[in-house]
């Protein structure tokens, strides 16, 4: 007997799916792809337990007649290409004929489909992949389809789902880079009956990103274009001050596909750099738009991925299209001090001044305004003084230390709070000027999964409109910070890193990080010894909330031998 054997087509349907369909977010992806190549004019998402539970995807495209639909589940069924020839110059978003057999082959499944204008359709509903009920229905023209219980037959790969706020968040991240790619086409989207995204067709992208990321922001954004050996590069960057703490809002278009290429994302970080540190990524919608024959997209099953003719061009062009964007006189003129990239010098304030004046003059507690800490022996030894500002210098019989000011104190704070949290929700101060902030669909899902832990924190948030939040409060260590970039730099803490660190540890980080004195801050005498003292009596002194190394220590013995010192 033969070793070699043909798989069954219901073990072909699942090797398919584990390539196509990872998650939820990669059905509603497919999906919307479907619907967006069907030219259709609105496309509807609902999401139960972000899409885990269910996906129903309903737009006013083309449609189906009854024996296209049956079609449409056998694999490598497509009406995007018809011969060999095709494959060099593929202008549809999808084109394998592999999505929505491999999300059937996973699911239990309804479509409902009939072609425009309208009239009798036909209803197909089966689990598996199999189809298990054909009726006619009468229909208005389009194709809804309806996914529930992804991965009810694979266990294995229903295990490695993440939780409903995470998936959703992943969802709406893609139907975001789509909507963004395709601004004429009215997207909106729910879970669980409440609505998580609604972006109305817009005359242009500057609009499409008002309605998703704010249009506050919208207004701020700064024209990309350039042109050239058949090339058009477009889109919109937001100058420094907007930048975040995470690639999200970078989303590269090539001829209306949005795609993961590392080149061109690199090329649009190295043209921010001069203007943003390491640790800070720039919100940018680029479009790219070439010749079909010179992108290869079938590289990957997921179709997320491409390959260019001409790849090092198209860097080039990219880098050099937003760096003139960046320069002009606007970004110069936005630039504020003590903003992500801001080149300003700024005098050294003496430790008189910084104790006792606030922003606006106002008297304002010391930096260290707190009970006298309890006597015990300091691990670091003796205060000798401070280095570049920022270094706390310490020595004992054995050893020089070097205290990092900064980490020093946020460990100080961390540990300080974490014991004031399990008496009770920390203190708050009122902001005295609200402003609305507008956050995108992922934010506001972020935002409503850790709104328990912050208000414990001190933090109040209210709803005002759809997607507008107004801070009306923050943990009294915060206060006198500017609302806006608080919450900006809130987001950016919380979102998901795959760390295993407590959610309620995380937000707590994030307080005693924006609360700890900064790098560059003369500090007094008194004051490095309190650091130095209090850092002593930590549980974790050597290491702060986020895991950087706070003390590096030098042997005095070391420093014998090297020097040849005998006594």
């Amino acid at each position: 007997m033969t070793r070699i054997r043909v798989l069954p087509e219901h073990l072909v349907n699942k090797i398919a799916a584990g390539e196509v369909v990872e998650r939820p977010a990669a059905a509603v992806k497919e999906l919307v792809e479907n619907a967006l190549d069907a030219e259709a004019g609105t496309v509807t998402v609902e999401l139960r337990d972000g899409g885990a539970a269910r996906i129903a995807v309903a737009d006013d495209g083309w449609g189906m007649t009854g024996a296209e639909a049956e079609l449409a589940l056998a694999r490598h069924a497509t009406s995007k290409i018809a011969a060999e020839e095709d494959l060099a110059a593929i202008a549809t978003l999808g084109f394998r004929g592999e999505a929505l057999p491999a999300i059937c082959a996973v699911s239990r499944f309804a479509i409902v489909t009939s072609p425009r204008p309208g009239g009798e359709g036909v209803r197909l509903a089966g689990e598996a992949g199999r189809v298990t009920q054909r009726l006619p229905v009468p229909a208005s023209g389009g194709t809804s389809i309806e996914v529930s219980d992804l991965f009810f037959n694979t266990p294995a790969r229903l295990k490695f789902l993440k939780s409903a706020p995470t998936e959703l968040a992943a969802s709406l991240r893609l139907l975001t880079q789509l909507a963004l790619a395709y601004p004429g086409v009215h997207l909106r989207a729910s879970n669980n009956g409440r609505p998580v995204l609604n972006a109305p067709a817009a005359k242009g992208l500057r609009d499409r990103v008002g309605a998703l990321l704010g249009y506050e922001l919208s207004e701020r954004l700064l024209p990309v274009a350039r042109e050239g050996h058949g090339v058009q590069i477009g889109g919109l960057a937001a100058p420094p001050t907007a930048s975040r703490g995470g690639r999200d809002q970078i989303v590269v278009i090539v001829n209306g596909r949005p795609v993961r290429d590392t080149l061109l994302s690199q090329a649009i970080l190295d043209a921010y750099r001069p203007l943003l540190p390491r640790d800070r990524f720039p919100v940018a919608v680029v479009t790219v738009t070439l010749p079909a024959a010179d992108v290869d997209v079938n590289v990957h099953p997921t179709k997320a991925w491409v390959r260019f003719r001409n790849p090092r061009l198209l860097q080039e062009m990219v880098f050099a299209a937003v760096q003139d964007a960046l320069r002009t006189p606007a970004v110069v003129g936005t630039l504020e001090a003590g903003a992500p990239g801001a080149i300003v010098p700024s005098p050294l304030e003496s430790p008189e001044s910084r104790a006792g004046a606030g922003p606006a003059g106002e008297e304002q507690p010391g930096l260290f305004a707190e009970p006298a800490a309890p006597w015990a022996r300091s691990l670091f030894g003796r205060v000798l003084g401070q280095v570049q500002d920022t270094f706390v210098v310490a020595a004992s019989d054995e050893e020089v230390f070097f205290v990092d000011q900064h980490v020093a104190h946020e460990r100080v704070l961390f540990e300080r709070l974490q014991a004031a949290l399990a008496t009770g929700p920390l203190p708050s101060q009122e902001v005295l000027l609200q402003e609305p902030l507008e956050l995108s669909p992922p934010e506001r899902v972020l935002l409503d999964e850790w709104r328990p832990a912050l208000e414990r924190l001190g933090f109040g948030l209210d709803e005002v409109g759809d997607g507008v939040v107004m801070l009306r409060a923050v943990p009294a260590l915060l206060q006198g910070q500017a609302p806006r970039r608080l919450v900006e730099r809130l987001l950016d803490e919380l979102r998901p890193s795959g760390g295993k660190a407590p959610e309620v540890d995380r937000a707590l980080s994030f307080v005693a990080c924006r609360a700890a004195i900064k790098a560059n801050e003369r500090l007094a005498t008194e004051e490095m010894e309190r650091l130095v003292a209090d850092l002593s009596l930590t549980e974790t002194p050597y290491f702060c909330p986020h895991g950087r190394p706070i003390v590096s220590r030098v042997s005095l013995s070391e420093i014998r031998k090297e020097l040849k010192r005998s006594w």
